[in-house]
């Protein structure tokens, strides 16, 4: 509105001015509140996206992994058979190459009854890759006469190679000991095997001499 330098403005004049201000002020607030609201929601909304997508492809892998596992499974299933045959075979092998081999079980008793040998127990100590390998071997004269034990425990790895021997009666340079077993005595004999480095023990056998 157009006022003359000569008329005074009134206040209603005044009044009409402040309203249009105020009006204007209001809508650049609205529309800058708008713009915040707008760029939180479409922040929030590529974060949502974003986590839908991650979680799309976890689940994804997860499934493929199973799939997978699945699959190694069903292959380690189907060639079990085949890998007892082979340890049996490679076991019937080792015996005809070495009869008198026994299986060597540890912390069980094996009963043997070879001559004056009664029974033999295999322990095992240790952790990981330093661990010492011990036996426990019962002897017993039945007889009238008194013995002199004297036994070789030999000790064989799954292919039937020696990788330990435990002697007992005779000492470190071969000379047989003075202790003899009286009649109707039960003596047991315990010590530990000394085996070649990082060797597996599958089999052992006695050589028990008269």
């Amino acid at each position: 509105m157009y006022y003359s330098k000569d008329r005074p403005m009134k206040a209603d004049d005044f009044s009409s001015q402040e309203h249009r201000h105020y009006g204007k002020r209001r809508r650049s607030s609205r529309t800058r509140l708008i713009l915040i609201l707008g760029l939180s929601l479409a922040f929030e909304t590529s974060l949502l996206i974003m986590a839908f997508v991650r979680m799309g492809v976890a689940e994804q892998e997860a499934t493929e992994l199973a799939i997978v596992e699945r699959k190694q499974t069903a292959e380690l299933e189907s060639l079990r058979p085949q890998v007892e045959k082979l340890h049996q075979d490679l076991d019937n092998m080792v015996h005809s190459r070495l009869p008198g081999l026994h299986r060597l079980e540890f912390d069980h008793v094996i009963t043997l009854e070879d001559n004056y040998v009664k029974n033999i127990v295999f322990t095992v100590a240790g952790k990981g890759q330093e661990k010492q390998y011990e036996y426990k071997l019962v002897t017993h004269n039945g007889t009238l006469s008194l013995i002199h034990p004297r036994v070789d425990i030999l000790i064989f790895d799954r292919a039937g190679i020696q990788i330990g021997l435990a002697r007992i009666g005779v000492q470190k340079d071969g000379t047989p000991t003075l202790d003899m077993l009286d009649r109707g005595e039960i003596r047991s004999f315990s010590s530990k095997i000394e085996l070649t480095d990082n060797a597996q023990p599958e089999y052992f056998r006695l050589r028990v001499y008269p």
